[in-house]
């Protein structure tokens, strides 16, 4: 079976789906980095555990590891502007440049999300070309907004 065929429809059911857009952070000594996410997924609420699946191209991949702190920050209506920066590999030094960021227990976080998830890495799948890490959350803010930014189709919606 030829994978060209299947890899071409995969895209395209993906553009499909309608994805909340997040960035994630992390920081190994004097070495941080955010990166867009769509692929970022609730696993259990006992503990309360998420999934966050990152390309071994991405420059975060050489900061997040099994006992490490990173945030998950959900963007709301009004950061494309921090979506954008964030995922182009181009745009790296300007990344905490671009809306409000902080830091809290050494991980930065961007205080302009609608929730801010920390989490402590507790495990890693490698797969292929990405990695899957297993955080549990260690502390959640919320802004009791809810006005995610969303992305569809190669698009942000509005």
């Amino acid at each position: 079976m030829d994978s060209d065929p299947v890899k071409s429809e995969f895209i395209q059911a993906m553009r499909g789906i309608t994805s909340t857009v997040t960035v994630v952070s992390a920081k190994s000594g004097s070495s941080q980095q955010a990166m867009t996410a769509t692929s970022v997924a609730s696993l259990s609420l006992e503990p309360p555990s998420m999934l966050v699946c990152i390309n071994h191209e991405a420059s975060i991949h050489q900061v997040m590891d099994k006992g490490l702190g990173f945030c998950i920050n959900v963007l709301t209506i009004g950061q494309q502007n921090v979506a954008e920066v964030c995922s182009h590999k181009e745009k790296e030094d300007q990344r905490f440049l671009e809306g409000n960021w902080s830091v809290l227990e050494d991980i930065p976080y961007n205080t302009d999300s609608q929730s801010n998830l920390f989490c402590q890495c507790v495990d890693t799948i490698r797969h292929k070309s990405h990695t899957v890490y297993i955080g549990e959350i260690t502390k959640v803010i919320n802004k009791n907004i809810s006005e995610p930014l969303l992305y569809k189709d190669g698009n942000y919606l509005d």
